[in-house]
């Protein structure tokens, strides 16, 4: 299990890093647009936008899976110290159940999207070729479930490493500054 959770992190970390040089590489095209040739190409900010969207919910399981989530502290040392391992575990159960929770809500919301594309299509205007007009600026709709499912596996990647950590408390990284 340790060596399926490693190679889960390192798929997500590459995944999350393509998406975020993939963000770069939009804004300077897109500064680079606007100052060499005085337009901007329309669309690419919005595109931008949805990378930093997949980066976030794709930075979630990866945030969960080094125990690196924020979190309050205020309150760590209000129980005693005999409780802190049944604490631990049942928060892990806890954030399990409330990520597949709201992975349900989100796979649900794919799946509305899918069946109904025509209610909310994203619009990208992006370069499209055409045999009589040449290059032109074109509207693309996009249906919205492409972009929404990252949403859903946000938070069932996040549900599933937190179920693993309250099955197996030993894959669970130490907590970066705790006092443990």
């Amino acid at each position: 299990m340790a060596a399926f959770m490693q190679r889960l992190f390192n798929v997500e970390a590459f995944l999350a890093s393509t998406f975020y040089i993939l963000v770069a590489l939009a804004i300077i095209v897109d500064v680079a647009a606007r100052e060499f040739f005085n337009e901007s190409i329309f669309g690419i900010q919005q595109i931008a936008v949805y990378l930093v969207i997949a980066v976030a919910y794709v930075g979630m399981g990866l945030a969960a899976g080094q125990n690196k989530h924020l979190r309050p502290r205020f309150a760590d040392n209000w129980a005693p110290a005999a409780w802190r391992l049944f604490i631990e575990r049942f928060s892990d159960l806890f954030a399990a159940v409330l990520f597949l929770f709201m992975a349900i809500v989100a796979f649900e919301m794919v799946e509305h999207f899918y069946k109904h594309p025509d209610w909310f299509a994203l619009r990208v205007r992006a370069p499209g070729w055409s045999m009589e007009s040449g290059w032109r600026i074109v509207t693309h709709g996009i249906p919205e479930w492409t972009v929404r499912w990252l949403m859903a596996y946000g938070f069932f990647s996040t549900a599933f490493r937190y179920a693993v950590f309250f099955i197996r408390p030993d894959l669970k990284p130490a907590e970066s500054g705790s006092t443990a």
